[in-house]
């Protein structure tokens, strides 16, 4: 019976490492593709695309949550090497009751949070980056800028706002890549 009890235990940890991994790749695919059609735009087509922009950005934010929820679950899990079956699981009797391989997963998945929290802020700042952009573009008419596309200094708030967006952006998905990283790497070490 306990045998039985394990093996369901450990599918379930590691069904929920396989789907963090699963929606973090999803994350980094959907950030490379937002970011490449972003760097492909010249400023009047970013802003008319401003709306497309935000419903990637919130896919990308769905993912990330999927990713979080999924790992914070394995990391629940982990602990006793069972099911929790009250709120708080028991205390550990010692060291030597942790699965050294389940133990590593929950120090990688544990990293990833992390990863996973600063790709959030990083997505948010973009989020309001590009929202302000939009918002200036409207107060500025539709100028989109100054008279030389390539220095920033001569462009206006709206396409400095953008800017800024898009670096964020571009910080965003160089997290996204290290956030790929640790929960492949977990799952390739939970089995």
């Amino acid at each position: 019976m306990e045998m039985e009890g394990e093996l369901t235990w450990k599918a379930l940890f590691q069904r929920r490492v396989v789907m963090a991994d699963a929606h973090c790749h999803n994350l980094l695919g959907i950030l490379r593709g937002l970011l490449d059609v972003l760097d492909g735009q010249a400023w009047p087509e970013m802003v008319a695309g401003a709306e497309e922009t935000r419903r990637k950005l919130e896919a990308a934010s769905t993912e990330l949550g999927l990713a979080i929820a999924n790992m914070g679950a394995a990391r629940h899990l982990a602990p006793r090497g069972e099911a929790p079956r009250a709120w708080a699981p028991a205390p550990l009797d010692s060291v030597d009751d942790i699965d050294p391989r389940v133990w590593l997963v929950h120090i990688r998945l544990q990293d990833a949070a992390e990863i996973a929290r600063r790709v959030h802020d990083r997505m948010e700042t973009t989020r309001v980056h590009m929202d302000a952009a939009e918002l200036l573009a409207v107060l500025e008419g539709d100028s989109g800028g100054g008279d030389d596309d390539n220095a920033p200094w001569v462009h206006d708030l709206s396409t400095s706002e953008q800017i800024n967006g898009f670096m964020e952006l571009a910080e965003a998905l160089n997290l996204a890549v290290d956030l790929v990283d640790q929960t492949a790497t977990a799952r390739d070490e939970v089995f």
